[in-house]
Protein backbone atom coordinates (compact mmCIF):
# COMPACT_ATOMS: atom_id res chain seq x y z
CA UNK A 1 0.00 0.00 0.00
CA UNK A 2 1.46 3.38 -1.22
CA UNK A 3 2.04 5.72 1.64
CA UNK A 4 0.72 9.52 0.56
CA UNK A 5 3.25 11.69 1.57
CA UNK A 6 2.70 16.14 1.95
CA UNK A 7 5.27 17.95 0.58
CA UNK A 8 7.34 19.75 2.91
CA UNK A 9 5.39 23.28 2.04
CA UNK A 10 2.58 21.61 3.84
CA UNK A 11 3.73 19.60 6.08
CA UNK A 12 5.67 21.70 8.15
CA UNK A 13 3.11 24.83 8.07
CA UNK A 14 0.39 22.31 9.63
CA UNK A 15 3.48 21.08 11.52
CA UNK A 16 3.51 24.29 13.16
CA UNK A 17 -0.20 25.23 13.20
CA UNK A 18 -1.15 21.87 14.91
CA UNK A 19 1.55 22.67 18.04
CA UNK A 20 0.41 26.27 17.99
CA UNK A 21 -3.36 24.32 18.89
CA UNK A 22 -1.37 21.79 21.46
CA UNK A 23 0.40 24.65 22.80
CA UNK A 24 -2.85 26.43 23.23
CA UNK A 25 -5.14 24.19 24.88
CA UNK A 26 -2.06 22.95 27.01
CA UNK A 27 -1.70 26.61 28.31
CA UNK A 28 -5.89 26.84 29.01
CA UNK A 29 -5.77 24.35 30.89
CA UNK A 30 -3.03 24.97 32.80
CA UNK A 31 -4.36 28.70 33.46
CA UNK A 32 -7.95 26.90 34.27
CA UNK A 33 -6.28 24.71 36.66
CA UNK A 34 -4.22 27.62 38.39
CA UNK A 35 -7.57 29.63 38.48
CA UNK A 36 -8.88 27.04 40.68
CA UNK A 37 -6.48 27.13 42.81
CA UNK A 38 -6.06 30.66 43.25
CA UNK A 39 -9.81 30.59 44.19
CA UNK A 40 -9.71 27.83 46.28
CA UNK A 41 -6.97 29.05 48.57
CA UNK A 42 -8.26 32.82 48.45
CA UNK A 43 -12.13 31.26 49.37
CA UNK A 44 -10.73 29.60 52.25
CA UNK A 45 -8.52 32.70 53.77
CA UNK A 46 -11.47 34.97 52.84
CA UNK A 47 -13.94 31.99 54.95
CA UNK A 48 -11.37 31.68 57.81
CA UNK A 49 -11.00 35.43 58.30
CA UNK A 50 -14.96 35.72 58.09
CA UNK A 51 -15.30 32.40 61.01
CA UNK A 52 -12.61 34.21 63.21
CA UNK A 53 -14.53 37.59 63.29
CA UNK A 54 -17.84 36.06 63.90
CA UNK A 55 -16.49 34.03 66.75
CA UNK A 56 -15.05 37.50 68.45
CA UNK A 57 -18.35 39.08 67.34
CA UNK A 58 -21.03 35.75 69.04
CA UNK A 59 -19.17 36.32 72.40
CA UNK A 60 -21.35 38.47 74.12
CA UNK A 61 -24.35 37.11 72.15
CA UNK A 62 -23.53 33.74 73.59
CA UNK A 63 -22.99 34.50 77.09
CA UNK A 64 -26.25 36.43 77.06
CA UNK A 65 -28.17 33.50 74.73
CA UNK A 66 -29.47 35.96 72.32
CA UNK A 67 -30.47 34.32 69.86
CA UNK A 68 -31.86 37.34 67.57
CA UNK A 69 -29.07 39.26 68.04
CA UNK A 70 -26.61 36.07 66.83
CA UNK A 71 -28.85 35.53 64.03
CA UNK A 72 -28.88 39.29 62.67
CA UNK A 73 -24.66 39.20 62.74
CA UNK A 74 -24.67 35.90 60.72
CA UNK A 75 -27.23 36.47 58.80
CA UNK A 76 -25.57 39.59 57.47
CA UNK A 77 -22.21 37.92 57.26
CA UNK A 78 -23.70 35.29 54.55
CA UNK A 79 -25.46 37.84 52.29
CA UNK A 80 -22.55 39.95 51.89
CA UNK A 81 -22.04 37.61 48.43
CA UNK A 82 -23.25 38.74 44.80
CA UNK A 83 -26.86 37.42 43.51
CA UNK A 84 -25.04 35.69 41.35
CA UNK A 85 -22.58 32.99 44.08
CA UNK A 86 -25.06 32.26 46.07
CA UNK A 87 -24.44 29.28 45.47
CA UNK A 88 -20.70 29.46 46.52
CA UNK A 89 -21.54 31.70 49.56
CA UNK A 90 -20.58 30.30 52.79
CA UNK A 91 -22.69 28.46 54.93
CA UNK A 92 -22.56 28.82 59.08
CA UNK A 93 -23.42 26.85 61.85
CA UNK A 94 -23.07 28.37 65.59
CA UNK A 95 -23.02 25.50 68.16
CA UNK A 96 -22.99 26.07 72.00
CA UNK A 97 -20.87 24.53 74.64
CA UNK A 98 -23.38 21.88 74.82
CA UNK A 99 -22.78 20.88 71.18
CA UNK A 100 -26.43 22.40 69.99
CA UNK A 101 -27.10 24.56 67.18
CA UNK A 102 -27.18 27.96 69.21
CA UNK A 103 -27.92 29.96 65.66
CA UNK A 104 -27.70 29.32 61.88
CA UNK A 105 -28.88 31.40 58.52
CA UNK A 106 -30.82 28.68 56.88
CA UNK A 107 -33.09 27.15 60.21
CA UNK A 108 -34.70 24.45 58.13
CA UNK A 109 -31.28 22.80 57.46
CA UNK A 110 -29.86 23.64 60.66
CA UNK A 111 -32.82 24.09 63.43
CA UNK A 112 -31.87 25.42 66.80
CA UNK A 113 -31.30 22.91 69.75
CA UNK A 114 -30.25 20.42 67.23
CA UNK A 115 -27.38 18.21 68.80
CA UNK A 116 -23.96 17.96 67.02
CA UNK A 117 -24.88 14.59 65.94
CA UNK A 118 -27.53 15.27 63.32
CA UNK A 119 -25.26 17.39 61.16
CA UNK A 120 -22.93 16.39 58.42
CA UNK A 121 -20.08 14.10 59.78
CA UNK A 122 -17.42 16.60 58.41
CA UNK A 123 -18.83 19.17 60.61
CA UNK A 124 -18.92 16.64 63.41
CA UNK A 125 -15.78 15.58 63.09
CA UNK A 126 -14.70 19.94 63.15
CA UNK A 127 -16.39 20.66 65.93
CA UNK A 128 -14.85 17.46 67.92
CA UNK A 129 -11.33 18.54 67.08
CA UNK A 130 -11.94 21.87 68.22
CA UNK A 131 -14.03 20.90 71.50
CA UNK A 132 -11.53 18.41 72.70
CA UNK A 133 -8.28 20.66 72.13
CA UNK A 134 -6.99 22.85 74.64
CA UNK A 135 -6.34 25.41 74.61
CA UNK A 136 -9.22 25.55 71.85
CA UNK A 137 -7.76 26.11 68.41
CA UNK A 138 -9.15 26.44 64.58
CA UNK A 139 -9.65 23.21 62.81
CA UNK A 140 -9.83 22.45 58.55
CA UNK A 141 -11.50 19.73 57.78
CA UNK A 142 -13.08 18.26 54.00
CA UNK A 143 -15.76 16.20 53.62
CA UNK A 144 -15.72 12.38 52.41
CA UNK A 145 -16.03 13.58 48.70
CA UNK A 146 -13.88 16.58 48.91
CA UNK A 147 -16.64 18.52 47.05
CA UNK A 148 -16.66 21.12 50.57
CA UNK A 149 -14.36 22.26 53.37
CA UNK A 150 -15.17 22.85 56.71
CA UNK A 151 -13.68 25.48 59.35
CA UNK A 152 -14.20 25.43 62.55
CA UNK A 153 -13.12 28.27 64.81
CA UNK A 154 -13.86 28.06 68.52
CA UNK A 155 -15.94 30.92 70.15
CA UNK A 156 -13.50 31.72 73.11
CA UNK A 157 -14.66 34.13 76.63
CA UNK A 158 -12.64 35.14 79.54
CA UNK A 159 -10.06 33.12 80.79
CA UNK A 160 -10.22 30.77 77.50
CA UNK A 161 -13.77 29.90 78.83
CA UNK A 162 -15.15 27.37 75.20
CA UNK A 163 -18.16 28.54 74.36
CA UNK A 164 -18.82 27.18 71.38
CA UNK A 165 -17.68 26.75 68.19
CA UNK A 166 -18.55 28.32 64.60
CA UNK A 167 -18.55 26.48 61.43
CA UNK A 168 -18.07 27.93 58.26
CA UNK A 169 -18.75 25.89 54.67
CA UNK A 170 -17.29 26.82 51.21
CA UNK A 171 -16.90 24.87 48.22
CA UNK A 172 -13.32 23.18 47.72
CA UNK A 173 -13.13 24.85 44.55
CA UNK A 174 -14.90 27.74 41.89
CA UNK A 175 -18.16 26.94 41.80
CA UNK A 176 -20.44 26.32 38.47
CA UNK A 177 -20.80 29.86 37.79
CA UNK A 178 -17.21 30.95 38.40
CA UNK A 179 -16.38 27.87 36.53
CA UNK A 180 -19.00 28.80 33.70
CA UNK A 181 -17.40 32.39 33.29
CA UNK A 182 -13.38 31.18 33.57
CA UNK A 183 -14.48 29.01 30.82
CA UNK A 184 -16.49 31.12 28.85
CA UNK A 185 -13.50 34.15 28.70
CA UNK A 186 -10.23 31.29 28.67
CA UNK A 187 -11.96 29.69 25.68
CA UNK A 188 -12.14 33.55 23.86
CA UNK A 189 -8.45 34.34 25.00
CA UNK A 190 -7.93 30.84 23.74
CA UNK A 191 -9.26 31.27 20.56
CA UNK A 192 -7.93 34.43 19.22
CA UNK A 193 -4.24 33.64 20.69
CA UNK A 194 -4.46 30.64 18.87
CA UNK A 195 -5.68 31.94 15.74
CA UNK A 196 -2.97 34.19 15.85
CA UNK A 197 -0.28 31.89 16.82
CA UNK A 198 -1.86 29.28 14.24
CA UNK A 199 -1.45 32.08 11.26
CA UNK A 200 1.95 33.25 12.75
CA UNK A 201 3.17 29.62 12.30
CA UNK A 202 1.78 28.86 9.21
CA UNK A 203 3.83 32.24 8.04
CA UNK A 204 6.86 31.45 9.11
CA UNK A 205 6.39 27.63 8.18
CA UNK A 206 6.05 28.93 4.59
CA UNK A 207 8.94 31.37 4.97
CA UNK A 208 11.19 28.74 6.16
CA UNK A 209 10.04 26.11 3.40
CA UNK A 210 10.18 28.92 0.19
CA UNK A 211 14.14 27.75 0.20
CA UNK A 212 13.06 24.19 0.02
CA UNK A 213 10.09 24.80 -2.76
CA UNK A 214 12.56 27.06 -4.74
CA UNK A 215 15.63 24.55 -4.52
CA UNK A 216 12.98 21.36 -5.66
CA UNK A 217 12.11 24.09 -8.60
CA UNK A 218 15.61 24.58 -10.15
CA UNK A 219 16.60 20.74 -9.32
CA UNK A 220 12.96 19.90 -11.48
CA UNK A 221 13.96 22.69 -14.23
CA UNK A 222 17.29 22.24 -14.29
CA UNK A 223 17.45 18.61 -16.64
CA UNK A 224 15.10 20.65 -19.29
CA UNK A 225 18.52 22.71 -19.80
CA UNK A 226 20.00 21.66 -22.79
CA UNK A 227 23.19 21.00 -21.73
CA UNK A 228 25.02 20.55 -18.36
CA UNK A 229 27.01 23.39 -18.85
CA UNK A 230 23.72 25.89 -18.92
CA UNK A 231 22.77 23.67 -15.98
CA UNK A 232 25.56 24.40 -13.87
CA UNK A 233 25.48 28.55 -15.49
CA UNK A 234 21.61 28.38 -13.94
CA UNK A 235 20.98 32.23 -12.21
CA UNK A 236 18.14 30.68 -9.90
CA UNK A 237 20.75 27.59 -8.78
CA UNK A 238 23.37 30.14 -7.96
CA UNK A 239 21.90 32.11 -6.06
CA UNK A 240 20.24 29.34 -3.83
CA UNK A 241 24.11 27.91 -4.04
CA UNK A 242 24.82 31.21 -1.92
CA UNK A 243 23.11 30.92 0.54
CA UNK A 244 24.87 29.92 4.34
CA UNK A 245 22.26 27.03 5.68
CA UNK A 246 20.98 23.66 4.72
CA UNK A 247 19.31 24.73 1.44
CA UNK A 248 22.20 26.21 0.53
CA UNK A 249 24.67 22.91 0.99
CA UNK A 250 21.82 20.77 -0.95
CA UNK A 251 22.01 23.00 -3.88
CA UNK A 252 25.68 23.30 -3.90
CA UNK A 253 25.90 19.45 -3.53
CA UNK A 254 23.36 19.64 -6.21
CA UNK A 255 26.09 21.45 -8.40
CA UNK A 256 28.73 19.43 -7.64
CA UNK A 257 26.73 16.07 -9.00
CA UNK A 258 26.31 18.08 -12.13
CA UNK A 259 30.13 19.09 -12.35
CA UNK A 260 30.40 15.22 -12.00
CA UNK A 261 27.92 14.53 -14.97
CA UNK A 262 29.81 16.98 -16.79
CA UNK A 263 33.00 15.83 -16.24
CA UNK A 264 31.49 12.67 -17.28
CA UNK A 265 29.77 13.54 -20.66
CA UNK A 266 32.78 14.97 -21.38
CA UNK A 267 35.28 12.09 -20.95
CA UNK A 268 32.93 10.03 -22.99
CA UNK A 269 32.92 12.75 -25.65
CA UNK A 270 36.52 12.91 -26.00
CA UNK A 271 36.66 8.62 -25.85
CA UNK A 272 33.71 8.86 -28.81
CA UNK A 273 36.08 11.44 -30.81
CA UNK A 274 38.78 9.05 -30.33
CA UNK A 275 37.16 6.12 -31.07
CA UNK A 276 36.04 7.79 -34.29
CA UNK A 277 38.96 9.08 -35.14
CA UNK A 278 40.90 5.72 -34.71
CA UNK A 279 38.64 4.48 -37.21
CA UNK A 280 38.79 7.44 -39.63
CA UNK A 281 43.07 6.84 -39.36
CA UNK A 282 42.16 3.14 -39.93
CA UNK A 283 40.15 3.95 -42.93
CA UNK A 284 43.11 6.43 -44.35
CA UNK A 285 46.11 4.65 -44.12
CA UNK A 286 44.13 1.70 -45.61
CA UNK A 287 43.66 4.48 -48.58
CA UNK A 288 46.41 6.22 -48.72
CA UNK A 289 48.93 3.94 -50.37
CA UNK A 290 46.21 3.66 -53.23
CA UNK A 291 45.74 7.42 -53.36
CA UNK A 292 49.13 8.29 -53.34
CA UNK A 293 50.12 5.96 -56.53
CA UNK A 294 48.30 7.22 -58.84
CA UNK A 295 49.36 10.41 -57.74
CA UNK A 296 52.78 9.64 -58.30
CA UNK A 297 52.33 8.90 -61.82
CA UNK A 298 50.32 11.77 -62.39
CA UNK A 299 52.56 14.12 -61.31
CA UNK A 300 55.51 12.25 -63.24
CA UNK A 301 53.27 12.81 -66.28
CA UNK A 302 53.40 16.35 -65.84
CA UNK A 303 57.11 16.39 -64.90
CA UNK A 304 58.21 14.96 -68.51
CA UNK A 305 55.90 17.18 -70.12
CA UNK A 306 57.72 20.03 -68.83
CA UNK A 307 61.08 18.35 -69.30
CA UNK A 308 60.13 17.66 -73.15
CA UNK A 309 59.78 21.40 -73.87
CA UNK A 310 57.76 23.04 -76.48
CA UNK A 311 55.17 23.84 -73.38
CA UNK A 312 53.67 27.10 -74.65
CA UNK A 313 51.42 29.60 -71.64
CA UNK A 314 48.16 28.33 -71.59
CA UNK A 315 49.57 25.21 -71.14
CA UNK A 316 51.87 25.99 -68.96
CA UNK A 317 49.11 27.60 -66.88
CA UNK A 318 47.19 24.73 -66.92
CA UNK A 319 50.48 22.01 -65.87
CA UNK A 320 51.04 24.45 -63.04
CA UNK A 321 46.99 24.52 -61.61
CA UNK A 322 47.31 20.51 -62.69
CA UNK A 323 50.52 20.18 -59.89
CA UNK A 324 49.47 22.21 -57.51
CA UNK A 325 46.02 20.56 -57.29
CA UNK A 326 47.60 17.33 -57.47
CA UNK A 327 50.43 18.36 -54.78
CA UNK A 328 47.46 19.41 -52.76
CA UNK A 329 45.79 16.44 -52.79
CA UNK A 330 49.24 14.36 -51.99
CA UNK A 331 49.83 16.90 -48.58
CA UNK A 332 46.42 16.73 -47.35
CA UNK A 333 46.32 12.87 -47.72
CA UNK A 334 49.65 13.56 -45.54
CA UNK A 335 48.33 15.55 -43.16
CA UNK A 336 45.47 13.63 -42.38
CA UNK A 337 47.86 10.57 -41.83
CA UNK A 338 50.09 13.25 -39.27
CA UNK A 339 53.07 12.79 -41.79
CA UNK A 340 53.14 16.20 -43.55
CA UNK A 341 56.51 17.94 -42.70
CA UNK A 342 57.64 20.79 -40.98
CA UNK A 343 58.73 22.85 -44.11
CA UNK A 344 55.37 24.06 -45.61
CA UNK A 345 54.71 25.39 -48.57
CA UNK A 346 53.60 29.84 -47.76
CA UNK A 347 50.35 31.01 -48.85
CA UNK A 348 50.56 32.66 -52.18
CA UNK A 349 48.16 34.48 -54.30
CA UNK A 350 48.13 32.13 -57.14
CA UNK A 351 46.91 29.61 -54.37
CA UNK A 352 43.78 31.73 -53.56
CA UNK A 353 43.26 32.24 -57.69
CA UNK A 354 43.18 28.48 -57.98
CA UNK A 355 40.59 28.25 -55.78
CA UNK A 356 38.59 30.45 -57.54
CA UNK A 357 39.29 28.83 -61.17
CA UNK A 358 37.82 25.61 -59.26
CA UNK A 359 34.78 26.72 -57.66
CA UNK A 360 33.58 28.64 -60.27
CA UNK A 361 32.31 26.19 -62.54
CA UNK A 362 30.94 24.05 -59.73
CA UNK A 363 29.09 27.39 -58.98
CA UNK A 364 27.90 27.76 -62.52
CA UNK A 365 27.09 24.07 -62.85
CA UNK A 366 24.24 24.68 -59.62
CA UNK A 367 22.99 28.13 -61.48
CA UNK A 368 24.72 29.85 -58.19
CA UNK A 369 25.46 33.11 -57.91
CA UNK A 370 29.09 33.44 -57.06
CA UNK A 371 31.09 36.43 -55.44
CA UNK A 372 34.97 35.92 -55.23
CA UNK A 373 36.35 39.02 -53.13
CA UNK A 374 39.71 37.02 -51.52
CA UNK A 375 42.79 38.80 -50.80
CA UNK A 376 46.13 37.29 -49.63
CA UNK A 377 46.96 38.43 -46.18
CA UNK A 378 49.31 41.98 -46.24
CA UNK A 379 52.00 40.03 -43.67
CA UNK A 380 52.47 37.25 -42.14
CA UNK A 381 53.23 33.57 -43.31
CA UNK A 382 50.05 31.33 -43.63
CA UNK A 383 50.79 27.45 -45.38
CA UNK A 384 49.35 27.56 -48.30
CA UNK A 385 47.61 23.24 -48.24
CA UNK A 386 45.63 23.78 -44.74
CA UNK A 387 44.41 27.42 -45.88
CA UNK A 388 43.07 25.58 -49.18
CA UNK A 389 41.46 23.02 -47.75
CA UNK A 390 39.65 25.10 -45.53
CA UNK A 391 38.58 27.54 -48.23
CA UNK A 392 37.57 24.89 -50.48
CA UNK A 393 35.70 22.99 -47.80
CA UNK A 394 33.42 26.05 -46.73
CA UNK A 395 32.91 27.63 -50.18
CA UNK A 396 31.88 23.89 -51.24
CA UNK A 397 29.55 23.36 -48.32
CA UNK A 398 28.23 27.14 -49.02
CA UNK A 399 27.14 26.15 -52.73
CA UNK A 400 25.59 23.09 -51.72
CA UNK A 401 23.30 24.91 -48.93
CA UNK A 402 22.51 27.97 -51.85
CA UNK A 403 21.18 25.59 -54.05
CA UNK A 404 20.09 26.99 -57.65
CA UNK A 405 19.52 30.75 -57.46
CA UNK A 406 21.27 31.39 -54.59
CA UNK A 407 23.75 33.27 -53.89
CA UNK A 408 27.69 32.85 -52.44
CA UNK A 409 29.74 35.44 -50.96
CA UNK A 410 33.58 34.65 -50.10
CA UNK A 411 35.62 37.40 -48.83
CA UNK A 412 38.75 38.27 -46.50
CA UNK A 413 38.95 40.81 -43.45
CA UNK A 414 42.59 41.25 -42.02
CA UNK A 415 43.64 42.36 -39.15
CA UNK A 416 46.95 43.12 -37.02
CA UNK A 417 46.86 39.39 -35.88
CA UNK A 418 44.67 37.50 -38.12
CA UNK A 419 43.74 36.80 -41.57
CA UNK A 420 39.91 35.68 -41.65
CA UNK A 421 38.29 34.09 -44.48
CA UNK A 422 34.06 34.46 -44.39
CA UNK A 423 31.94 32.44 -46.53
CA UNK A 424 28.39 33.62 -46.94
CA UNK A 425 25.00 31.64 -48.49
CA UNK A 426 21.60 32.34 -48.84
CA UNK A 427 20.39 29.17 -48.10
CA UNK A 428 18.46 27.57 -44.80
CA UNK A 429 20.25 29.42 -41.60
CA UNK A 430 22.58 27.23 -40.11
CA UNK A 431 21.83 26.93 -36.49
CA UNK A 432 24.66 26.22 -33.97
CA UNK A 433 23.46 22.67 -32.33
CA UNK A 434 23.58 21.50 -35.83
CA UNK A 435 27.62 23.43 -36.87
CA UNK A 436 28.84 21.50 -33.28
CA UNK A 437 27.46 18.33 -34.77
CA UNK A 438 29.27 18.67 -37.87
CA UNK A 439 32.39 19.97 -36.61
CA UNK A 440 32.30 16.46 -34.27
CA UNK A 441 31.32 14.35 -37.44
CA UNK A 442 28.27 13.08 -36.31
CA UNK A 443 26.20 14.77 -38.73
CA UNK A 444 24.64 12.51 -41.00
CA UNK A 445 23.73 13.92 -45.01
CA UNK A 446 19.69 12.95 -46.33
CA UNK A 447 21.47 9.66 -47.85
CA UNK A 448 23.24 8.79 -44.84
CA UNK A 449 26.08 9.12 -45.27
CA UNK A 450 28.03 10.64 -42.32
CA UNK A 451 30.07 14.51 -43.34
CA UNK A 452 33.53 15.47 -42.57
CA UNK A 453 34.13 17.80 -44.45
CA UNK A 454 33.56 20.42 -41.75
CA UNK A 455 34.98 18.26 -39.20
CA UNK A 456 38.35 18.11 -41.35
CA UNK A 457 38.21 22.02 -41.34
CA UNK A 458 37.83 22.53 -38.12
CA UNK A 459 40.66 20.17 -36.94
CA UNK A 460 42.88 21.79 -39.72
CA UNK A 461 41.93 25.27 -37.68
CA UNK A 462 42.42 23.83 -34.44
CA UNK A 463 46.13 22.74 -35.22
CA UNK A 464 47.08 25.99 -36.85
CA UNK A 465 45.51 27.83 -33.70
CA UNK A 466 42.77 29.38 -35.27
CA UNK A 467 38.72 28.87 -35.11
CA UNK A 468 35.64 28.61 -36.97
CA UNK A 469 32.76 30.20 -36.15
CA UNK A 470 28.95 30.99 -36.86
CA UNK A 471 28.83 34.88 -37.28
CA UNK A 472 25.45 36.69 -36.76
CA UNK A 473 24.49 37.99 -40.73
CA UNK A 474 24.92 41.70 -41.28
CA UNK A 475 22.22 43.65 -42.81
CA UNK A 476 24.36 43.44 -46.70
CA UNK A 477 25.64 39.95 -46.13
CA UNK A 478 23.88 36.33 -47.02
CA UNK A 479 21.25 34.50 -44.17
CA UNK A 480 24.70 32.29 -42.98
CA UNK A 481 27.97 33.57 -42.53
CA UNK A 482 30.88 30.56 -41.47
CA UNK A 483 34.24 32.98 -40.68
CA UNK A 484 37.49 30.30 -40.54
CA UNK A 485 39.91 32.87 -38.22
CA UNK A 486 43.54 32.20 -38.87
CA UNK A 487 46.20 33.82 -36.34
CA UNK A 488 48.73 35.81 -37.99
CA UNK A 489 51.65 36.45 -35.23
CA UNK A 490 51.81 32.05 -34.56
CA UNK A 491 52.66 31.85 -38.27
CA UNK A 492 54.86 35.03 -38.12
CA UNK A 493 56.84 33.46 -35.52
CA UNK A 494 57.51 30.26 -36.82
CA UNK A 495 58.63 31.36 -40.26
CA UNK A 496 60.94 33.85 -38.81
CA UNK A 497 62.55 30.70 -36.73
CA UNK A 498 62.93 28.68 -39.90
CA UNK A 499 65.04 32.01 -41.83
CA UNK A 500 66.64 31.97 -38.73
CA UNK A 501 67.45 28.84 -38.75
CA UNK A 502 68.28 29.05 -42.31
CA UNK A 503 70.25 31.68 -42.52
CA UNK A 504 74.60 32.12 -43.29
CA UNK A 505 74.69 33.02 -39.74
CA UNK A 506 73.21 29.83 -38.50
CA UNK A 507 75.18 27.51 -40.53
CA UNK A 508 78.09 28.95 -40.61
Amino acid sequence: MNRVLLSYRFLVPLALTGVAVVAGIAVALTTFFLVDRHVQANAEAETRRLASTLARALVQPVLRNDVWQAYQLVRAATETAPQEQQDASVGIVVLDAREQVFVSPAPRQYPIGAHLSTLPDSMIEASRTVLSSHPPGSARVADAGGASLVLAVPIVGDEDALLGVVLATHPAGISRAQRETVVRQLSVLGLIAVALVALAGAYLGTRLTAPLGRLREVMQNTPRLATVKEQLQSDELTSVGERQDEVGELARTFSAMLRQIAAKQELERHMQEAERLASIGQITASIAHEVNNPLGGMLGVIQNRRLRGGVDEATERTLGLLDRGLNQIHETVQALLNEARREQRSLQAADLHDLELLLRPEAEHLRCSFQWRVAPPSHGDLPAVAVRQVVLNLTLNALAAAGARGEVLVWTETTSASWQVCVGNTGPVLSHEKLDALTQGTERTPDGRLGLGLWITARILHTLGGRLELRMARPSEPTTVLCADFPLQQFHLLSTERDDTNSPASTA
